[in-house]
């Protein structure tokens, strides 16, 4: 079972990974850039977007196939197949762009990088913060998505109520929070870049951003509305806590992790809710012919994009109008915005029909000859 408006809302992510990303290129003068800087925050959040669709429709589908044979490693087969093809081409192409970029052999850029490509290969690099980003940019939500796929059988069977989705997005929440902020104090870990950024990427500080879309699917898919007083005082303490430490207890420890990834994903569950129900402002808004084709190039258009970014920086001049003010400003990085998504969509479209949609059907046909055999083994 499909819906349009999953596909339509994992364009309004992609596009605002894209935008988000195009602003960090995009840098003429300090007045723009810290107007850029705030409207981006919400737009940084894409990413958190996809993981709460992401763990939407895992749901929806181990519901739809829990009681075939084999469901879970059927699972892991159609996760495989999803993901790791187009990642491993963008492997390669990202470690010609550094071998490129840093004017050396592709041989020397493999050898220098030889761990982080076999911990990629795995789809492993989630677990290091050495390896998370390490050969393509922006990877680490891949390797946290997968670290995710891994729990997804278990959670399903654990996880089987609006109330349990509720209790777990909570207590993942507080746990994750607490866990990192005690991390983020330590001064080994503050003294070094990559561990820092770790913090923010690793699966603990994102897995309730997995829970509010487990939170959506009972609401959404199986009409659930009932949640007990117990496990609402619950959950509003935990957000009473995240509020009040990051208003009054970061006066008295400092450093604290961000939380706007946190409860924008609780802002994703009224858009998820909006979207299945064609409200007026989110269908009239986000859920149109061309998010929905956007969206169905997605996962193409993440690995890519950051290419698209490389060679454009390098092609087009830095003012595509004459800029002389804020206004113009903005309107000159929206026009190479849509230069920069246009071309993003045109080569994720070839890479979804030359890559992607190819390698799932031949995993569907795996599935099915393997299931063939088993009925004539049976017989």
């Amino acid at each position: 079972m499909k819906f349009a408006y999953i596909d339509a809302l994992r364009g309004v992510a992609i596009l605002s990974v894209i935008w988000f990303h195009c602003h960090l290129y995009h840098y003429s003068d300090p007045a723009f850039y810290s107007l850029m800087d705030t409207l981006g925050s919400p737009a940084a959040m894409g990413v958190q977007l996809f993981f709460v669709l992401s763990a939407f429709t895992l749901f929806l589908s181990q519901s739809q196939r829990k009681d075939t044979e084999h469901a879970r490693f059927n699972f892991f087969i159609r996760r495989f197949f999803r993901i790791a093809p187009m990642y491993y081409v963008a492997m390669a192409y990202y470690l010609w762009q550094d071998a490129y970029s840093y004017q050396q052999s592709l041989s020397t850029t493999i050898a220098y990088n030889k761990y982080g490509i076999i911990a990629n290969s795995l789809l492993l690099h989630g677990l290091s913060p050495v390896w998370i980003n390490s050969i393509i940019p922006g990877g680490w939500s891949v390797g946290i998505e997968v670290l995710f796929y891994a729990m997804v059988p278990y959670l399903f069977t654990r996880i089987t109520t609006l109330n349990r989705a509720v209790l777990f997005t909570t207590a993942a929440l507080l746990g994750g929070f607490v866990f990192t902020s005690a991390l983020s104090q330590v001064p080994a870990i503050q003294a070094n870049r990559q561990l820092n950024e770790y913090l923010f990427y690793y699966l603990p500080y994102q897995l309730p951003v997995f829970g509010c879309g487990i939170v959506a699917y009972y609401l959404v898919i199986r009409g659930e509305r009932h949640i007990r007083l117990g496990v609402a005082i619950f959950a509003i303490g935990v957000l009473a806590f995240l509020i009040l430490s990051k208003t009054v207890g970061k006066l008295f420890i400092p450093d604290l992790p961000h939380t706007l990834h946190l409860f924008g994903s609780l802002g994703f569950i009224l858009l998820i809710i909006g979207a299945s129900r064609h409200m007026y402002p989110v269908r009239f808004f986000l859920i149109n012919r061309l998010t929905r084709y956007v969206g169905k190039v997605s996962y193409s258009a993440y690995l890519t994009h950051f290419g698209v970014l490389f060679w454009m920086d390098r092609v087009i001049p830095q003012q595509l109008i004459p800029v002389h003010s804020v206004l113009t400003n903005m309107l000159n990085f929206h026009l190479k915005f849509l230069l920069i998504v246009l071309i993003t969509v045109l080569i994720s479209t070839v890479t979804y029909r030359l890559i992607e949609e190819p390698v799932q059907q031949f995993g569907k046909r795996f599935l099915r000859r393997r299931v063939d055999r088993e009925v004539l083994v049976a017989a």
